[in-house]
């Protein structure tokens, strides 16, 4: 990826860091997790997910007046330029396509929204 300091494709994702999810913008402070890459499998990263997400929507559930999820978002500050440049701690880079799939957050928001009866109007779950 190009960093946004120097332009150059020097940007990589650090070994460990914090993913957070926003569902409409929107997040509680429990809507992120703590990943590692060295130690952690796909099955766990997962899981994590999965986790952040039941949480969300059993939160969001007990909404009287629910508006379709339309947009998940995935994201996070843990990049490291191989230059050593200085990144703006407000600079978020998404993570799906890196950590985990689309097709896997999609499987994982599917069945969870169906479970939790949360109405979902994701244009990447339109297949």
């Amino acid at each position: 990826m190009y960093c946004p300091v120097c332009f150059n494709d020097t940007l990589k994702i650090a070994s460990s860091g914090v993913v957070k999810l926003l569902f409409n913008g929107k997040a509680k402070s429990t809507s992120q997790f703590f990943y590692n890459l060295s130690q952690d499998k796909d099955e766990e990263l997962l899981q994590k997910i999965e986790d952040v997400v039941k949480d969300y929507f059993i939160y969001y559930s007990g909404f009287q007046n629910k508006d379709p999820i339309e947009n998940i978002d995935a994201y996070s500050i843990d990049f490291k330029c191989e230059n050593k440049c200085v990144i703006n701690i407000n600079h978020k880079v998404n993570v799906i396509g890196l950590l985990f799939s689309q097709d896997e957050l999609n499987e994982i928001v599917e069945r969870l929204a169906k479970k939790y009866n949360i109405p979902i109007d994701l244009k990447d779950l339109k297949r």
